[in-house]
């Protein structure tokens, strides 16, 4: 008897252990973020299936003037349903929760409570990004978790801060240690198919398509090639840098910042309005032209931007922001100018869509 118990639990034992083996190579197929948290909340809700998990971004540590941590969902996970951050209205979070996770936050490690009168615990996890920095919260609530399992949800946690540090390592430019080329596409894809079905849901719901608005905005250091003739490649490799660190002091955390290619950068942001966006792109400009770049003095950039809406695809996103790039570039430069504004003002034509390589099917 003895003998059949302890094989059964060797038996349990490995099974388990396979799960978990499965679960790891299942989190570390992914390539993109969104997949990757999506991946790791179907691997912790199959696991605990009783067990309720929520995936909080830590926008910024602390909202302004108020003790409240800035949180934004990205994913829940329940019973091995797992719902995405564009599918799910979340809760507002009790005075107590957010207190726990501000606690967890400020000093680094996991904190927990325990419901008596309601037999809940609460688990809040927090998970680190590249610099060690505090890039997320998971709230785990449910029955009071052994040890076993606290250790194994904190490795798997671990494990995915570790894949994402590589992946987001493999998706920085060298020089500028922007973003590159290479996520542009998807990330613009992503605003598209957002968009989409938002305007669907607004149209069932007979609301009105209010919110922010994304832009584009394609960036060009003028004159770079005679930066290069007359200082040299390794003055003009300083410039590309110091013009990042910039752009990355100019725009907000949440914004988005590539390296587009040579002396061309890319922002990816949000805004209220049109005037905000016109507001955002010219501080930009004004900010670049009045810094001193050393040993070189004034740099100055031209801007083309386009509103992200109902484009077939990002190409034609990226080819609308070149176009007002290039009307700046043959009309005195050190300008910012909008795509949506110059065709408006009949200044350029329509950016032509290639059917055969810039469409996407949204639904």
């Amino acid at each position: 008897m003895f003998q059949d118990r302890k094989s059964n639990c060797g038996l349990v034992n490995k099974i388990s252990t396979l799960r978990i083996v499965d679960s790891l190579a299942e989190i570390t197929r992914y390539k993109d973020r969104e997949l990757l948290e999506r991946s790791l909340a179907i691997t912790l809700s199959e696991l605990f299936l009783s067990e309720e998990f929520r995936f909080y971004r830590v926008s910024n540590t602390v909202v302004e003037n108020e003790n409240r941590v800035k949180l934004s969902l990205l994913i829940y996970a329940n019973q091995g349903i797992v719902i995405s951050e564009q599918q799910v209205n979340d809760y507002e979070l009790p005075d107590w929760v957010l207190n726990l996770i501000t606690r967890a936050i400020e000093q680094r490690e996991l904190v927990e409570h325990h419901d008596i009168e309601a037999d809940v615990a609460y688990i809040i996890y927090p998970v680190y990004g590249k610099q060690e920095d505090i890039y997320g919260i998971l709230l785990h609530s449910g029955k009071q978790p052994s040890f076993e399992s606290k250790r194994l949800i904190y490795g798997l946690l671990r494990i995915y801060s570790n894949y994402l540090a590589l992946l987001e390592e493999s998706h920085r430019d060298t020089l500028t240690s922007l973003l590159n080329r290479e996520i542009l596409d998807s990330e613009i894809t992503k605003i598209l198919v957002s968009n989409a079905q938002f305007q669907q849901k607004c149209t069932r719901n007979r609301r009105t398509l209010d919110g922010c608005h994304a832009w584009l905005c394609l960036l060009d250091v003028d004159h770079f090639k005679r930066i290069n003739d007359e200082w040299g490649h390794l003055y003009g490799d300083e410039v590309l840098i110091l013009l990042a660190r910039q752009l990355e002091l100019i725009f907000r955390k949440e914004d988005l910042l590539f390296r587009y290619g040579g002396e061309e950068f890319v922002a990816l942001f949000r805004t209220f309005s049109y005037e905000d966006a016109q507001s955002v792109c010219e501080r930009t400009r004004e900010t670049i032209a009045q810094y001193a770049f050393p040993g070189v003095g004034q740099v100055t950039i031209s801007i083309g931007v386009t509103e992200i809406t109902r484009q077939p695809g990002s190409s034609i996103v990226i080819g609308q922001a070149d176009k007002a790039l290039y009307y700046v570039k043959g009309h005195g430069r050190n300008q910012s100018c909008f795509y949506e504004d110059l065709l408006s003002r009949g200044l350029i034509e329509a950016q032509a869509v290639n059917q055969h390589t810039s469409t996407i099917d949204f639904f």
